[in-house]
Order: C-alpha cells, then structure tokens, then sequence
C-alpha cells in the first residue's frame, strides 16, 4: 500500500515537472515569436519614411574646403588601382584634396599601391601611403591611426572596392558646408556585380533593402541613421569630439554613427548619389560578413543604448527605433532559438495548439511580411522587373534563416564581447575571371557547412515528429527550415565548381 502510494507520487511528481517543463519551453517559443514582431512592423514604418523622403539637390560649394580621402586597404591587390584612380580622378582642386591609403596588406597590394602612387604624385596629386607594425585594431586602429595624418575639414572614406563617380564630392560637401552641426552624410551604396550568378543578385536586393528603404526611411523620419563604413564623408572635428574610432567593436562605422549622435551631431543620407562596389559572389563570404556585422551590432548595442536610453539628443520615437536598429541582428537568434526549441517541445508531445490557431498565425504574419514588402519596394523604386525577382525575395528569406545559426552563435559572442578578428569579405574586380583564378587568389572558398547540416537534419527529425505526432499545421514551419539550412548548403558545396550560377 505505502509502495503504491509512493509510485503515484513519484508519478505524478514526474508528471508536474513535465508540464512545468513544456510550460516553460512554450512560453520561450512564445516570447522568441513575439520578440521577432517590432522588427517586422518597423520595416512598414521604414518603407513609409522612404515614401515621403525627399532630398534638394545643392549647388557646389565656390570656396572648396580642404578634404582628406582615407582608402583602408588589407590584401586588395584585385581591386585597389581601380579605387586609387576613381579617387584621382574627383573633381577637385589638387591643392585642396589629399588621399591616405592605409596599407596594412602583407601581399603584392603594397607593390600595386605604390606603382600607383608613383604615378599619381608625379601628375601633382597630394597621395600617400601610410602603414602600420601589424593590424592593431584593424579597420578602425588603421582609421584611427590616420586621424594624425589628416588635415582635410572632411574625411571621405572608401573600402578598396568601391569606385565613387567625379562628381561625388561635389554632390556631397555642400550639404557639411552648409549645416555646421552636420557630423556625416552617407550615400547610398550600389552594385558592380548584380548579376555575377544567383548569390550576388539576391545579395544585392539585401543591400538595397537597407540603402533604398532603411537609410532614407530613417533619414526621413529623423531618426538616427549610420554611416556604412564607405562611400560616406564626415566631419574630422565631429570624429574627434566624439573620441575618435574605437577598436574594441567590429563594426566602428555602426558606433560612431551613434556616439555623433549622442553628442548632438546631425547626419543626412543621399539617396541618388550612388557609389557602386562589389557584393559577395559566394554564401560564404556572405555569412561570414553578416556573422562579423552581427558580433559587431550586439557589440554598438552593449555600449551604447544605455546612453541612447538617458540622452536628451534622443526623443522616445527615436530611441524606440534606435534600439530596433542597434538590435536588428537578433532577429538571427529570435529564429534559430525559435527552432531549437521546438524540437524538444514536440518530443515531450504536448504542444500548445493555441499558440498556432488562426488569429494568432495571421497576427504574427503580418509582422514577419514587413522584411519583403521593404524588399519588394526596393526593387520598384529601381524600375525592375518585380515578377522576375520574387523568386530572389525568396531565396533571400531562405537564406536569412539558413545563416541564423552562425549568426547566433556569433551574436553569443559579441554579448560576451569576445574579440573576433576582422575577416575581410574577398573581393576581385570581376571582369571575366574564372573561377580557377578566385580559388588561386583567395583560397578555397568552400567550407564544409557543418552547422547548417546539423539544423537541417534536426529540422527534418521535426518534421517527422509533427508527422508521426498528426501536428499538420506546423509542416510549413518546419520545411521553411529545412529549407534554409539546406539553401545555405547547397550553395555552400556548389560555389567552387559553378560559381556563376543563375
């Protein structure tokens, strides 16, 4: 009698701690889904502000202000004579225009940089090169190290791929010159490459979501916009107030941005002044850059919105969208943990169906719709062709989800501010190579994606379990998975053999 009574209350004990356990699983998943929603409906505020956004074009400035062009370089020996001579070639008085290239390369680039200085010094330009002992602090220790050099008003910068027009610093200076709390204008970046294979054209609507939507979206609405890294000019002054480049965060561009901000500092976005650079032909120099911009976000986030959240150069709209911004990368963690979770909700067999009914399915939809209607509407402020692109949009979604997990992982990183290296994004002037002579250049490219094999294998140990378990309604979850994963995969194993792949 006491042995029966004691196997019903290690039962029902059993029992109990179960349902706490399912309880508490579900209301994660719940509260992960939910999470995933202000991003989705700030992207209809973004494609809002980038309907009305409106930007007067100025005339040149008569009196031209001394200017400084930094060209960051680390192993660009594809693509840095271009930029060096796009950069000579401003219209600009020479007397009033210097150019810094910031050589940390350990290849044939630096040979490459000086034949082209040589050139250009003998033409009369105000060019040099400047190098470090070693890459203390990367990009930004580079940037930061030429603050001393610099004795332009203004700083142009450009990463080595990125070839700006004659015109740029025309269409640009006015706008500092005429606002003197003015810390930085950004333009909009665009594409050599788009149509290189099926990678680059689906990166580029990416970029164009943020360049054609975000950007001018936010510009518009006054909130606080970020300079991108390239194809931007700030004010030196406004660099120094703030402190200058900090090394300890991957993505400097993002932080300065923000502690200009902080110290009252304004900044506007050109929409039409486009400066065309190279977007990633291979899955992985995408995913490891959005992994590196990821760190580097919850890095800017971990400093700063404490101070966003005190300032008085921020409203509460501002601030609200502010921390959607400096956040945005966790969107990665919200689906991946989404996911992860799942699994073991479903192998306890208890899942809350009323989590998944209908009201509650076309609540969460709308939000997640916001990513493609901002991304379709990139692509008909360009004039294209929008049915030929859906599948694009797509392929982009798949994507999204398929890098969530490297994201994650390296978002765990920057939240311990763990210190990542720099890893350059390759880049090759493309102009009919080969795909023998990327692999020779850059190395092998492929790796084998063992993260994405492993979720999409426990993505599909889900799908049999809703199977087998009769939970139909959530087949479509877990194929969108599968199919991410496996995306990331294919191309992954594909890239070195078909890289030009429509």
């Amino acid at each position: 009698m006491l042995s029966n009574s004691c196997e019903i209350f290690l039962v029902g004990r059993c029992r109990g701690e179960r349902r706490m356990m399912v309880q508490v699983l579900a209301l994660l998943y719940f509260i992960l889904s939910v999470l995933l929603l202000p991003y989705g409906y700030n992207c209809f505020l973004m494609v809002y502000g980038a309907r009305i956004y409106k930007s007067k074009r100025l005339e040149p400035v008569k009196n031209h202000p001394k200017v400084t062009v930094q060209l960051p370089v680390y192993n660009e020996k594809l693509v840095i004579s271009r930029l060096i001579r796009a950069v000579c070639a401003l219209n600009w008085p020479k007397d009033r225009l210097e150019i810094l290239v910031l050589d940390d390369s350990d290849d044939e680039t630096s040979r490459i940089i000086d034949e082209e200085i040589n050139v250009f010094k003998s033409q009369g330009f105000g060019i040099k090169v400047i190098r470090r002992r070693g890459r203390i602090g990367f990009k930004a220790g580079a940037l930061q190290n030429a603050l001393k050099y610099s004795n332009g008003k203004y700083i142009a910068i450009f990463d080595a791929d990125f070839i700006p027009s004659s015109d740029f610093l025309e269409r640009v200076i006015p706008y500092l010159e005429e606002d003197p709390r003015l810390g930085f204008v950004q333009t909009r970046l665009g594409h050599t490459n788009r149509e290189f294979n099926k990678i680059s054209e689906v990166i580029a609507i990416a970029i164009d979501g943020h360049f054609l939507v975000e950007q001018p979206g936010r510009d518009a609405l006054s909130m606080a916009i970020n300079f991108n890294g390239s194809g931007g000019v700030l004010r030196k002054d406004a660099i120094e107030d703030v402190g200058g480049w900090s090394t300890d965060v991957l993505t400097e561009d993002l932080e300065m941005s923000f502690k200009m901000r902080l110290k009252g500092w304004g900044s506007k976005y050109l929409r039409n002044v486009i400066v065309p650079g190279e977007v990633p032909i291979s899955i992985t120099a995408f995913k490891y850059q959005q992994a590196r911009w990821a760190a580097g976000g919850v890095q800017c986030a971990r400093k700063l919105l404490w101070r966003i959240w005190r300032s008085g150069f921020f409203n509460l709209k501002q601030k609200v969208e502010a921390t959607i911004h400096l956040t945005n990368y966790f969107i990665y963690v919200f689906m991946f943990s989404s996911i992860f979770i799942l699994i073991p909700l479903l192998l306890l067999g208890e899942i809350p169906y009323m989590m998944f009914n209908y009201p509650f399915g076309i609540f969460f939809s709308v939000g997640t719709f916001g990513a493609s209607l901002m991304y379709t509407f990139s692509i008909i402020l360009q004039k294209m062709d929008l049915k030929a692109n859906i599948s694009n949009i797509s392929l982009l979604a798949a994507i999204g989800i398929g890098i969530s997990a490297v994201c994650s992982f390296s978002i765990l990183k920057g939240l311990l501010f763990k210190k990542k290296e720099f890893v350059t994004t390759p880049k090759y002037n493309i102009n009919g190579r080969s795909v023998e002579s990327f692999s020779v250049l850059y190395g092998q490219l492929r790796k084998m994606p063992v993260t994405e094999i492993a979720m999409a294998l426990y993505s599909f140990f889900g799908l049999y379990l809703v199977i087998v378990n009769r939970i139909f309604n959530l087949i479509p979850t877990l194929i969108i998975y599968i199919i991410g994963f496996s995306t990331i995969i294919y191309f992954t194993l594909l890239h070195p053999r078909i890289v030009r792949l429509k």
